[in-house]
């Protein structure tokens, strides 16, 4: 089992409720206007329904308060199998495995306190909480042009298994790992890296069952190799 990580001195964590929707809303407008594409973070149905479906009815969320500002989001979502935005479809996945799945579906930091660390810690408290729900698959989305997010997921143990336009029309890589280990485990010898702007190679290594397991902060590269047997 996962044990949630320690955050910075002066940050506490929390389950948020409804009454926490209004502070959410000058997050996403502050992570927004910092972006230099809006198009590589969406939220299914907007902010406010999204926001509002996630502290109960589709999932759980958690934010990351400095003093009484909140200064990080995370949600989890449990999705239905037959959910549009069930990543699990995408996968082709069956019904049965569909309707098992965690999604780290949302994720956001104020940009003037990203480095303290608090992305890969609500990756690890998400983790931690897919498995106490006894849910044994993990799946999180990211524009391909994200190469930081991509980086960290690579980093806490998730695998680049797809890479196509969803449902509501975002071009998407997706990551799976199991929630009880990590899905990086291949070693560097068998690696073959693919640039991290040329989808064409990406879709071809994935079709040819490779997983990519690796991120090179340097150029932005993605490793594949082939899952264990």
């Amino acid at each position: 089992m996962s044990t949630l990580p320690e955050l910075p001195a002066a940050c506490r964590l929390r389950g948020l409720t409804e009454a926490d929707l209004p502070a959410l809303m000058p997050l996403h407008a502050a992570v927004m206007a910092d972006l230099r594409d809006p198009s590589l973070f969406r939220l299914a149905g907007g902010p406010e329904a999204f926001f509002s479906s996630h502290v109960g009815a589709r999932g759980e969320s958690w934010g990351v308060f400095l003093a009484d500002e909140l200064v990080a989001y995370a949600s989890l979502t449990l999705p239905r199998a037959d959910d549009r935005d069930n990543y699990a479809r995408d996968l082709g996945w069956p019904p049965e495995r569909a309707a098992r799945v965690a999604q780290l579906s949302a994720a956001m930091v104020a940009p003037e306190h990203r480095r303290l660390g608090l992305h890969g810690k609500l990756i690890d408290i998400r983790i931690a909480r897919a498995q106490a729900l006894g849910l044994p698959d993990l799946l999180v989305r990211a524009a391909p042009a994200n190469a930081l997010s991509r980086q960290t997921l690579i980093e806490h143990g998730f695998a680049l298994v797809w890479l196509g336009v969803q449902a509501e029309g975002s071009l998407r890589h997706i990551f799976w790992r199991p929630a009880d280990r990590m899905a990086t485990g291949a070693d560097d010898a068998g690696v073959i890296w693919a640039d991290g702007a040329d989808l064409e190679a990406q879709r071809v290594w994935l079709a040819a069952g490779r997983r990519g397991v690796r991120a090179r902060e340097a150029d932005h590269a993605i490793g594949f190799a082939l899952p264990p047997d």
